[in-house]
């Protein structure tokens, strides 16, 4: 081979490697990330019902601590200790069996009188609390809770508090903490980070312990000194762990710039529980996804490379044939002019067997030329199909434009024209339809309503519905069916679903064609039922590959490209066969409202 084509199957390879490489990267990390979405997705509905269920566990139990007379009792006599020993105890024994942090007895002043640590070094009794909202919550009479650091243990709590009552008076509040640290216990060491944030993206719940009490974004000076000011945090400076992205979207992606050059990226799944304000959060590392991609790349380099090494190792072997055949001529050359000298005879038939030669190579191209047109042949007669329901719409319109034209009917006679041009460009807009297979489709989606669509399908099927003695019944819906499609597309697989159920009941004595519109599940489902022969199981297999055909002419392509162009507009189309007889095909759309 010579050295020009060598470059130009080169360049050739070279360009199918980097189109592969594109589409099988942007596919896979498509695939990939979406399959990542929804396993994580479910991490973090699992992840949000056991926090609730854990604060759930102690929403009621101080409201039903509350009526307890033992707690009355104590706030009716503070000076008492007889009777805040028995509180105390009783305390104790309570939060043991709540399996709470602490359970504690405020006065009306907000000073703990009682509490389940009165024996520990860092007993709540004699501290006060006025100042924290639960407090102030239950003592205006409602049902108190909040989150925050213990200003005594320093330890992460949920607090929940309720007014203890007597004779219509609050006497006092009664409060039992969560430790909400045992909740990250089960969440530890796995490959998800998990984290709970307040509404001002604080970490307070969090499987990676160094990013506690940090801000997923900058605070501002005036939000940090109202953050100081609430004591919830303490006296503890928050500081920026610089999240990147878009916080408050699920799912997004995140970045974590540890530096200017260095950095993180997370795939975000983000669940608010409106409940207490907090957001639960999911933060997985995308790393997975570029290994993954990186495998592809190789393996398609490695695949390529190997290709491109075959095609070297012919080219050698194809060259050194070709040196052969050289040296094999120049050879015969010489022969030839010693036996020129010797006979004319012998350069007659020379002369013959090359007259032979140019024949055998003009035989040779006959046969390639019979094998293209064949080719072409095939590809007209699938032209020829696609085209003949349009085809048999306009000849019909024009013989009824020449009738009402000889009966001066002449607003019908230019409807019909009107409708003529309309199928023509309609013609034009199906044979592009053909090359959906190979690319998308360049045609707008717009908001359509399927009731037309259908209706116009039908018209386009009419005569051919006539000539085969089908009959075909519709079932719509009153109420418009809106989609996003484009009608002539979406208009032409219909044709092409019942042009099939036609041929389909080619050899059946009843010939019975149902179309039935519904709605469910936010989804249009079309229905096109017929009573042939129906689909075998090995054909239902790969019914919608491209050039599959069970016809004895055609290329196998009109499923193929209405597949395409169904997933163009987001939908799905597919086969099955009905349990008494005949085939269902069903195109599903997502509804617009």
């Amino acid at each position: 081979m010579s050295h020009s084509h060598t470059q130009r199957i080169t360049l050739v390879l070279i360009f199918l490697y980097v189109l592969t490489l594109v589409l099988s990267v942007n596919w896979l990390w498509k695939f990939s990330y979406e399959r990542l979405i929804t396993t994580n997705q479910e991490q973090l509905e699992r992840f949000s019902r056991h926090l609730e269920s854990q604060l759930e566990r102690f929403v009621y139990i101080p409201q039903l601590l509350s009526r307890q007379g033992i707690l009355i009792d104590t706030l009716n006599a503070v000076n008492n200790p007889a009777q805040l020993d028995i509180t105390n105890r009783h305390l104790e024994s309570v939060n043991e069996i709540i399996g709470a942090s602490d359970t504690y007895l405020l006065d009306a002043n907000g000073t703990t009188i009682a509490s389940s640590n009165w024996t520990k070094s860092i007993s709540f009794v004699g501290k006060n609390f006025a100042f924290r909202p639960y407090f102030q919550q239950a003592i205006n009479n409602q049902r108190g809770h909040y989150f925050a650091l213990g200003s005594t243990s320093d330890q992460r709590g949920y607090y929940f508090s309720y007014p203890v009552k007597y004779a219509a008076e609050v006497l006092g509040v009664v409060v039992i903490k969560m430790d909400l640290s045992s909740i990250e216990n089960n969440w530890s060491g796995k490959e998800q980070h998990f984290l709970v944030t307040d509404k001002n993206h604080i970490v307070f719940i969090s499987s990676e312990k160094s990013w506690l009490f940090h801000s997923m974004t900058p605070l501002s000076t005036e939000l940090k000194n109202q953050i100081l000011n609430s004591r919830r945090y303490l006296s503890r400076e928050i500081k920026a762990l610089s999240f990147s992205g878009e916080l408050d979207k699920s799912p997004a992606s995140l970045r974590l710039n540890i530096n200017k050059r260095l950095g993180k990226t997370y795939l975000s799944l983000t669940k608010t529980l409106s409940n207490v304000d907090w957001q639960v959060r999911v933060l997985v590392p995308t790393t997975s996804l570029l290994i993954n991609v990186s495998i592809l790349i190789v393996l398609l380099s490695l695949f390529y490379l190997s290709v491109y090494l075959v095609y070297i190792l012919i080219s050698q072997k194809q060259n050194r044939r070709h040196e052969q055949t050289l040296l094999q001529a120049k050879a015969k050359q010489q022969l030839e002019f010693q036996v020129m000298h010797r006979t004319s005879a012998l350069r007659a038939e020379i002369d013959e067997r090359r007259k032979a030669e140019r024949a055998l190579r003009e035989t040779q191209k006959e046969l390639i030329q019979s094998a293209k047109l064949a080719v072409l042949g095939q590809l007209s007669a699938s032209i020829s199909h696609e085209l003949n329901n349009p085809l048999a719409a306009i000849r019909s319109y024009a013989e009824n434009a020449i009738i009402f034209l000889q009966r001066d009917k002449i607003d019908k006679v230019s409807n019909n024209l009107t409708r003529i041009t309309y199928l023509t460009e309609r013609m034009a807009k199906i044979s592009y339809q053909l090359k959906a297979f190979a690319r998308k489709s360049n045609g707008e989606l717009s908001i359509i309503s399927l009731q037309p669509v259908l209706l116009a399908a039908y018209e386009l099927v009419k005569p051919q519905l006539k000539a085969s003695r089908v009959l075909l019944k519709m079932d719509l819906p009153d109420k418009s069916v809106q989609v996003k499609a484009e009608p002539i597309q979406l208009e032409q697989i219909v044709v092409n679903l019942l042009s099939n159920a036609i041929q389909a009941m080619e050899d059946s004595e009843e010939k019975k064609i149902e179309i039935i519109l519904s709605v469910n599940n936010q989804q249009a489902l079309i229905e096109v039922i017929d009573i042939g022969t129906g689909i075998t199981q090995s054909d239902l297999a790969q019914l919608f590959e491209p050039f599959f055909t069970t016809k004895e002419t055609g290329l196998g392509l009109g499923l193929s490209i209405s597949q395409q162009i169904i997933k163009n507009m987001h939908g799905r189309i597919w086969a099955t066969n009905r349990q008494d007889q005949g085939a269902k095909f069903c195109v599903s759309l997502p509804l617009q409202n």
